[in-house]
């Protein structure tokens, strides 16, 4: 536990040292940490999973590092950012670390991994407020979904309306140093594979870079819409394993070469009509698979100053990274109808709805004259001809209640999920009140019982609460203990102990 602690030490010492600095610095010194204890049994009371979790983050914010004018509000600006985490499962048996335990070992598995969140220098309104940048590890959050690389940024914006934005770098791994497997493509398990014999865990591949570049244009100054178009390129470089399986006949096949990764396209709109309605809409096309990927749009109506209903749709096909097996397989779309509406009948009184169905389906291609061998002859019927399974339904729908208070809330969050496979419905009562805005407390009790159609057995209802009490130091600052109880017939009785700390420390 005390080594991963040193590794955010520098963090620390970056900001002290700066903060040293005679010039107006403004610096930022921020930590959440989160403990859980609970164990995970079998319906034999066995312990499966015994949990005993630490996550905790620092962060540092140096903001004007350059020494301006602090009533040239439009002047050049310099700050520096950085976000470490350490995430950490000492429930976790030691021989699931140790590569030597074949019947334990978990390859890259760790019981204390450190990454950097984030750490980059960021410029803005340089050369007359037409560039800005960032140069370190930093996001990417736009229609493509949310990214992370090492490396460069650079924005232009101009005074007619429109800015171009170029980046490139390398994808954050995991495997690699301080990184995290979060933001990588899916379909394909990477790891620091040193230490234990390349024949071991085949399915297991080697971390490399994988560089990556991308583009956007978008709309600016308008205050009624806003537009983007986005581009991005990844590569794979080094050796991957032609299979997941171990043979002790041939000498396994690798692939040494770089090749993409993963290449999208992207176009987001968002549209305010007036006082009376705003409009979104885009997608993510992927072009190494030829496929749309995700497609999205909502329309949300203000009916009055209270009452907002709103239309959602949203469409998701799975992809996968260019090294991944899944490529070969169908997959099943994903297309969600969704109609919401929220109402504030009064300043403390709010109310939420909404109703909800999926459609799902089983990508299909048309008869051709190619022949596959993987797919069954049937007689008429070209050998790559994939039959639709048709569509299948499942619907929902929640109520949210919640009445503020001057220090605190009172709320009622309820729910049901009704499909093929099964059915879920339950409902949460909460409340939460801080008294002398430092003493705080709160409490919810639920209910839920769900069916699982597929193995009637584990039909079970189950009822719970959580009670946490906490103490405010100052605004940002914040101590607080959770305890949480279920019952229900399947795991009988099911506790978990969670301890909260939030701090905030600036000049």
């Amino acid at each position: 536990m005390h080594l991963p602690r040193l590794a955010l030490l520098p963090m620390a010492a970056a900001i002290a040292l700066l903060a040293g600095d005679a010039r107006a610095l403004e610096p930022e010194v921020t930590s959440d940490t989160a403990a859980q204890f609970y164990d995970v049994r079998s319906p034999t009371g066995q312990t499966v999973l015994s949990e005993r979790r630490l996550t905790t983050t620092l962060g540092v914010s140096v903001y004007d590092l350059l020494d301006r004018d602090k009533t040239a509000t439009l002047g050049p600006e310099l700050n520096f950012r950085a976000r470490m985490r350490y995430d950490a499962d000492y429930g976790a048996s030691s021989g699931e670390t140790n590569n030597t335990n074949y019947q334990s070992f978990i390859p890259g598995f760790s019981r204390g991994p450190v990454d950097l969140m984030y750490a980059y220098l960021e410029g803005r309104r340089f050369l007359h407020g037409w560039v800005n940048f960032k140069l370190g590890r930093q996001y990417v959050t736009d229609v493509l979904g949310w990214w992370s690389f090492d490396g460069g940024e650079v924005k232009v914006t101009s005074p007619y309306y429109l800015a171009v934005e170029a980046y490139g770098g390398l994808e954050q791994r995991g495997g690699m140093p301080l990184s995290t497997p979060r933001f990588e493509s899916d379909g394909v398990w990477r790891g620091d594979r040193s230490g234990y014999d390349s024949a071991l865990y085949p399915a297991f591949q080697p971390a490399n870079i994988a560089p990556a570049f991308g583009a956007a244009l978008e709309t600016t100054g308008f205050t009624w819409a806003h537009a983007r178009l986005t581009y991005r390129r990844v590569y794979n470089t080094g050796t991957v394993g032609g299979s997941d399986f171990a043979s002790g006949l041939y000498t396994p096949t690798t692939y040494d070469g770089s090749r993409i990764s993963s290449e999208k396209i992207g176009y987001a709109l968002d549209v305010e009509v007036g006082k009376f309605a705003a409009l979104k809409g885009g997608f993510a096309y992927d072009l190494y698979d030829a496929k749309m990927g995700t497609v999205y749009g909502s329309l949300d109506t203000f009916v009055s100053r209270k009452l907002t209903v709103s239309l959602d749709y949203d469409y998701y096909a799975p992809t996968f990274d260019g090294d991944s097996i899944w490529n070969f397989f169908l997959g099943e779309p994903m297309s969600d109808l969704g109609l919401r509406a929220s109402f504030d009948a009064t300043d403390q009184l709010s109310i939420a709805a909404s109703a909800q169905a999926r459609v799902t389906t089983v990508e299909t291609s048309p008869a051709s004259t190619n022949s596959s061998p993987n797919v069954a002859n049937v007689p008429g019927q070209n050998a790559n001809y994939f039959p639709s399974n048709g569509a299948q339904f499942d619907e929902g729908g929640n109520l949210a209640v919640k009445y503020k208070m001057s220090e605190g809330s009172l709320g009622l969050r309820s729910a049901g999920n009704f499909g093929y496979e099964g059915d879920r419905v339950g409902a949460d009562l909460y409340g939460e009140r801080t008294l002398e805005r430092r003493y705080v407390f709160e409490a919810r009790v639920n209910t839920w019982q769900w069916n699982d159609k597929l193995r009637p057995d584990r039909d079970a209802t189950n009822v719970g609460y959580v009670a946490g009490v906490g103490y405010r130091f100052a605004p940002k600052t914040e101590a607080l203990v959770e305890w949480q109880h279920d019952m229900n017939r399947l795991v009988g009785q099911r506790f978990r102990l969670m301890l909260w700390l939030t701090l905030a420390v600036t000049k």
